[in-house]
């Protein structure tokens, strides 16, 4: 059954829970408690499967008031819905070396495999990456096969176009 407004509601939630993932992945990656890694990709979860838009659920102190949701997470992902960006995102994010932030901006490429890219095929940017995935180098790395190769590398070509053009 078709609902009017459905699918940009499933687009917010869904941009909001890939943030929330993605912080979770960054948190796993620097060695984190894992119960906290855990609450995040619940949150996400959580998030995702919401019937109606996250932001609906914004209380008047900017928190997600969501039950199975701590203070802290409740506050941080309140942020999110409103601003469309979390500083602790943010702040995550700065913490990491130049390479692996351009890397991670890369639709397909977490933490974990960026950092494999950067230490055994010493791919150091965006252009790298792309130009790695023309020569097939990436399928080198156990766990990347030619369809996420190709996948991964037209995301890189995508992303170099878009600044090629700005």
């Amino acid at each position: 059954m078709f609902t009017p407004g459905a699918d940009a509601v499933a687009a917010d939630n869904q941009r909001a829970s890939r943030t929330i993932f993605a912080v979770a992945a960054l948190l796993e990656s620097l060695g984190a408690n894992p119960y906290r890694v855990r609450a995040y990709r619940r949150a996400a979860v959580g998030v995702l499967r919401l019937p109606v838009a996250a932001g609906r659920f914004v209380d008047g102190e900017g928190q997600l008031a969501l039950p199975w949701l701590g203070p802290r997470l409740r506050r941080k992902l309140g942020e999110l819905l409103r601003r469309g960006t979390m500083q602790f995102y943010e702040d995550l994010l700065d913490e990491l070396p130049k390479p692996v932030r351009e890397l991670l901006a890369v639709p397909g490429v977490g933490p974990v495999t960026a950092a494999r890219l950067i230490q055994h095929l010493d791919i150091q940017s965006v252009a790298d990456l792309a130009k790695a995935a023309g020569e097939s180098r990436l399928q080198l790395l156990r766990g990347i096969g030619a369809v996420r190769e190709q996948q991964v590398g037209a995301a890189a070509e995508a992303m170099l176009a878009e600044r090629h053009a700005a």
